[in-house]
């Protein structure tokens, strides 16, 4: 697993797996799954990062 940050984009990439991304389905505005040619899910995209009210930090819940 892994988590990709891009400040320029204002995006965030956790990839949970490195298979090949076969097909994307956006879950809702700004976040997308990507899904191997087994239907598994490999990762998860969120755009706009900055915008998005997460609830709690990260200090919050850990």
């Amino acid at each position: 697993m892994k988590l990709e940050c891009d400040p320029a984009a204002d995006a965030a990439y956790f990839e949970i797996s490195t298979a090949d991304v076969a097909t994307t389905k956006q879950i809702e505005p700004g976040i997308m799954a990507d899904y191997d040619a087994e239907g598994h899910l490999v990762g998860i995209e969120v755009l706009s990062v900055s915008k998005r009210d997460l609830g709690k930090t990260l200090d919050e819940v850990a």
